[in-house]
């Protein structure tokens, strides 16, 4: 499994030094709501540490998770590249976030200057449409296998170089469910199984992974001598 992705990573050394130049650094609370949708804003941060979900809510008022975002995420980048300055999505920190606020004109200048950065962040958006249509197709799959993926990638996002094997997020069982799109009783009984049949384990940092073998079974990890 790959390392998520990280903008900062993908520019040269001087974009990156204009980038961070005067940003300032913000602590936020886990359930801190960053980012409130159709309101005005071009407020754009970069996640240093902590897990973030961008989401919306369903007409009957049901939450929809539609991406989550650890460490290097970029937040709030869709409006800079708009128009209008209208924001598509809440965003709420899953658990404590750090992040560093960037000023707008280093963002602006960076796009017009660095065909490196430009390339990034257009690779960053086609990643979230990939990831996106990724989750809606899971939505037809079997509950088990929504929540292995679920838990895939807070797995990946919560460890420094996207190990699988490294502890999950401490986050409740139902935030767990609202991310997986399940219920809060189905999530609970899925976990005690993976537990008992030795997919997750407990360990003093929480939860992990201790096989992957049903991952691989269900098409969520590439099968072994795979491309």
């Amino acid at each position: 499994m790959s390392a998520p992705y990280r903008i900062l990573d993908q520019v040269d050394p001087d974009t990156r030094e204009r980038l961070l130049m005067g940003h300032r650094r913000i602590e936020f609370p886990a359930g801190h709501q960053l980012i409130f949708q159709a309101d005005w804003g071009h407020e754009v941060y970069v996640v240093v540490s902590g897990l973030a979900k961008a989401r919306s809510l369903s007409l009957q008022g049901e939450e929809v998770v539609l991406s989550l975002m650890g460490s290097g995420a970029l937040i709030g980048d869709l409006a800079l590249l708009s128009p209008q300055p209208i924001r598509t999505v809440d965003v709420v920190a899953l658990t404590e976030l750090s992040v560093m606020k960037l000023r707008q004109g280093a963002l602006e200048e960076a796009l017009k200057s660095s065909p490196r950065f430009s390339n990034a962040v257009t690779y960053l958006q086609v990643q979230r449409l990939c990831d996106l249509g990724n989750r809606l197709m899971l939505m037809n799959e079997d509950a088990t296998t929504r929540l292995l993926h679920s838990l895939q990638l807070l797995a990946t996002l919560n460890s420094p170089d996207g190990n699988l094997r490294d502890p999950l997020p401490p986050l409740s069982q139902q935030e767990i469910a609202t991310i997986a799109g399940l219920s809060r009783g189905s999530t609970s009984t899925l976990i005690n199984k993976l537990r008992t049949n030795g997919t997750l384990e407990q360990t003093e940092k929480g939860w992990r992974f201790a096989s992957l073998a049903p991952l691989e079974r269900r098409g969520l990890l590439p099968s072994p001598g795979g491309g």
